[in-house]
């Protein structure tokens, strides 16, 4: 945490919300920024009144989805080629890169609001999304509303925890990352459930 306190945390005090629109747009792209950390720092940052509340929660957020939204063009129209070629230059690492292909071929667009609290897998995602055709009303559903959720959560934390933000972060992103992982197994249990109840054959009534 110290590291990240001294590579962005004047450039944030200094520059305010510019410098954490920057940030998250360029973090969500590719470039190796600590989102989650920094999400929480602001947060810090609101509670000793550097920052207000509802600016630095809109400015992260507009961050967030600007950088999808971008990624997701780009996969869109530039495909597997652009990210294979140019991966590795903005930090992405190709073993990365695999595994998350092969997630999100498993599970579609619920790896859009999941992947935002998983790191490295958020920043393939919207490309992805983008590689697969997945219609952009569709993305902007699900990329949108995860980045809110994401954004108010960590923000939230940092502006509660205050000066324990540093005590307390590591072990919760650790298990906020589980936890919605099996939030995401339960969502898929009860939808396969309710598909199959749907296909199966309606018995008919006795005649009298």
């Amino acid at each position: 945490m110290e590291e990240i306190i001294s590579q962005f945390g004047e450039y944030i005090t200094t520059y305010g919300y510019g410098a954490l629109y920057g940030l998250f747009f360029f973090g969500i792209l590719g470039l190796p920024v600590p989102e989650e950390s920094l999400l929480v720092f602001s947060g810090y940052l609101v509670s000793i009144g550097h920052l207000s509340y509802w600016p630095t929660l809109l400015t992260c957020f507009l961050g967030s989805i600007s950088a999808m939204t971008a990624a997701y063009w780009i996969g869109r129209s530039l495909g597997h080629p652009f990210i294979e070629k140019y991966g590795k230059r903005f930090g992405l690492g190709y073993d990365a890169y695999k595994r998350t292909e092969e997630w999100f071929n498993r599970v579609g667009k619920w790896a859009l609001p999941i992947g935002y609290f998983i790191p490295v897998v958020r920043q393939y995602t919207a490309y992805f999304a983008g590689i697969t055709k997945l219609p952009f009303g569709d993305f902007a559903l699900y990329a949108y509303l995860g980045g809110a959720f994401w954004s108010t959560l960590f923000v939230t934390l940092g502006w509660q925890l205050g000066e324990r933000w540093e005590e307390l972060f590591d072990a919760i992103s650790r298990n906020l990352a589980i936890f919605f992982i099996l939030v995401f197994a339960g969502i898929m249990i009860v939808s396969y459930v309710i598909r199959r109840n749907k296909t199966k054959p309606k018995s008919g009534g006795t005649d009298q």
